[in-house]
């Protein structure tokens, strides 16, 4: 694959003043090995003039040349910029905007940055699911060569704080972001708060999430109040060593969850500095923003009740999620899953439900943590397409329906530089496993989960003149849909 590197990646990789970091040296010897071509963008020569740090500006200018140079890259121009809704103040916003419109255009199959900037303007134009920090193209770099990822992860437990011990290195980021964090730990656990924590086998904490309800409170420094029931995500934090297991999304899932059963208004969380840009990310594609200032920390916020808006079905998703359009306009459709699938997209609902092993993370895959999930069938049906409502029916053994989701995109391919980036964030196929499924056009639909409170049994669906097995994706109408949602 043709793999386009943003300057930030480039100067850590190239400097040979510094010790370089276990991160870049796996990511260089994973790319080498897979044979994927590493690009640069000629314009990306301006970006490292600019560095102030003589010595090493010419360090990286003079090992540029074992990259391979995307040759005549498409120009951004002005139309195109106020197509796609992109600004250039200045010479690095110019930069970053023509390395995105390359990938845009499709001159490669990928960028891999760690700017935060360049991940936002991607979500705008569309290509978010082709843009990866370095953490993330790791991942896809160990599953692209079909090396197992351990997942040694417990299930997500409700812990009452002072059931954690907090000396543990997983919150010295903490201590050292906040001063006296400590004691407010042990305040927060003398007043028996609860937190949403996954631990290691060894007991240590990988990822945790600690809450609180608050009501009709005032969240930023010169802001007013914000009215109605509300839970703050008081710490939020996933151990580096455990990022790309979707630990944070999982957690989030649950904070989403625990808002709906409990009547929630809205949920918001604190970030501070460089270390939680990837929170703010990840927080962003669900439908937080930023709300404003609280003291040095940017508050950001979301809704937990469907508004009506000037927003798009899928625009409408991204903010209010798991709460969506579902009027008839909306078109609806059944898809068969079977068992063992259904087991991996959707382990809330599989066999290991109830059993003594229902909390090892372990015996999970990533994608079972994830909210946006990804479903590949040789359907030949089109008319599926962004906004969509999916109900997943699981054949063979149940022959029920207890999972849907919202497709965010639906399209056919046989490419398998198309597909895998696109959907190595959400499952985890193998490259091999895909080369196989898309020897023959496949239909690749990306979509966002949604649990459903009730299983529908398939008595219901006949009753509704829904006959015959359920053997390929089958469109049905507003009037069956909500009939099955309303199922008693």
């Amino acid at each position: 694959m043709n793999i386009l590197l943003d300057t930030n990646i480039i100067i850590p990789l190239e400097d040979t003043s510094r010790i370089l970091d276990s991160a870049f040296a796996e990511m260089r010897r994973l790319a080498a090995e897979q044979q994927h071509c590493l690009y640069v963008h000629p314009m990306q020569v301006e970006d490292i003039n600019r560095d102030k740090n003589t010595e090493r500006k010419q360090i990286v200018l003079s090992r540029l040349n074992q990259y391979s140079k995307i040759d005549n890259p498409p120009v951004l121009t002005e139309d195109e910029c106020i197509k796609l809704g992109l600004s250039q103040p200045n010479d690095h916003d110019k930069v970053d905007n023509n390395i995105l419109f390359a990938l845009y255009r499709g001159a490669v199959h990928l960028l891999v940055t760690n700017d935060e900037g360049i991940h936002k303007k991607a979500s705008k134009i569309g290509i978010q699911d082709k843009v990866y920090r370095l953490e993330q193209f790791l991942v896809f770099l160990r599953r692209y060569s079909n090396q197992p990822v351990a997942y040694t992860y417990t299930g997500v437990k409700e812990r009452y704080m002072y059931e954690i011990d907090k000396s543990q290195l997983f919150f010295d980021s903490l201590r050292q972001a906040y001063e006296g964090f400590d004691n407010w730990y042990q305040k927060s656990a003398e007043k028996q708060r609860k937190c949403w924590c996954i631990e290691d086998n060894n007991g240590n904490v990988a990822a945790i999430c600690i809450y609180k309800f608050e009501e009709n409170e005032k969240l930023t420094d010169d802001g007013e109040a914000t009215l109605g029931k509300i839970l703050k995500l008081c710490t939020f934090k996933v151990d580096v060593s455990a990022r790309g297991k979707k630990l944070g999304e999982r957690l989030l899932y649950i904070a989403f969850d625990f808002c709906v059963k409990n009547g929630v208004d809205w949920v918001y969380l604190h970030t501070y500095g460089e270390e939680q840009k990837t929170l703010v990310g990840l927080c962003e594609e669900y439908g937080f923003y930023r709300l404003g200032k609280y003291n040095q920390d940017d508050v950001y916020i979301k809704p937990m009740k469907l508004r009506k808006d000037s927003l798009d079905s899928l625009e409408s998703l991204i903010r209010y999620y798991p709460f969506f359009e579902e009027n008839d306009s909306v078109q609806k459709f059944i898809i068969p899953i079977q068992p063992k699938y259904h087991e991996d997209l959707f382990p809330d609902f599989s066999d290991m439900k109830g059993s003594l092993f229902e909390s090892d993370q372990c015996l999970y895959s990533c994608q079972g943590n994830t909210i946006k999930k990804a479903y590949l069938c040789h359907s030949k049906i089109k008319s599926v397409k962004k906004g969509d409502v999916v109900m997943f029916y699981r054949s063979h053994d149940r022959k029920s329906i207890q999972c849907m989701g919202i497709v965010e995109d639906a399209f056919f391919s046989e490419s398998i530089e198309e597909v895998f980036p696109l959907i190595a964030k959400r499952t985890v196929y193998t490259y091999t496993d895909l080369t196989e499924i898309l020897r023959q056009k496949t239909l690749i639909i990306l979509f966002r989960f949604i649990a459903l409170d009730k299983e529908i049994p398939s008595k219901k669906m006949l009753s509704l003149d829904i006959k015959g097995n359920i053997q390929t994706i089958r469109q049905i109408s507003n009037e069956q849909y909500l009939a099955l949602r309303n199922e008693k």
